[in-house]
């Protein structure tokens, strides 16, 4: 793995990739993404960057419905450099599930995930930084839900500003 800039070109294209048997329920939220970060257990406590596709899959049966949470994630996994000191000290830890589709109309979508990026140096910095390893895992999660709308005064009127900036 060159770099997340990289990724996130490997990774949108995978999630213009159409999936057979998700959850068709009103609402739409049966196939998303997320960008995290983070230091974890898993990790050893060191700097972490994923990118989240976060699916619903019909689990339809005899006696009982319910949806099945599955994520296929790309973590990437960096050293302990002072640029990275403040990634598990942040705020927010996630971008929040977007559930849009590639498209035109998801080009808003992507401006906000790179603006919550744009945000931390220390994210920027892990962006452009080459990871000391990287690993692909699917299997069933409970994904963690939040967007936009659930920024605090503050955080609202710099994401209006970046957006005017930025179209």
């Amino acid at each position: 793995m060159e770099s997340p800039e990289s990724a996130w070109r490997v990774f949108w294209s995978f999630l213009a990739v159409e999936i057979d048997g998700l959850e068709s329920a009103p609402g739409g939220n049966a196939d998303g993404f997320a960008v995290s970060w983070g230091r974890y257990s898993w990790s050893d406590e060191l700097p972490t960057l994923s990118f989240n596709r976060h699916l619903m899959v019909n689990g339809a049966g005899p006696d009982w419905y319910q949806p099945e949470r599955w994520r296929l994630s790309l973590d990437m996994v960096f050293p302990d450099l002072p640029a990275f000191a403040d990634v598990g000290e942040l705020n927010t830890q996630s971008s929040g599930i977007y559930c849009e589709r590639p498209d035109s109309a998801v080009d808003d979508v992507v401006r906000e995930v790179l603006w919550e990026i744009e945000q931390y140096p220390a994210l920027q910095a892990l962006w452009t930084s080459t990871p000391l390893r990287s690993v692909i895992g699917f299997g069933p999660r409970h994904p963690r839900v939040g967007n936009v709308e659930a920024f605090d005064a503050q955080q609202q009127a710099a994401y209006l500003e970046w957006r005017a900036r930025y179209g």
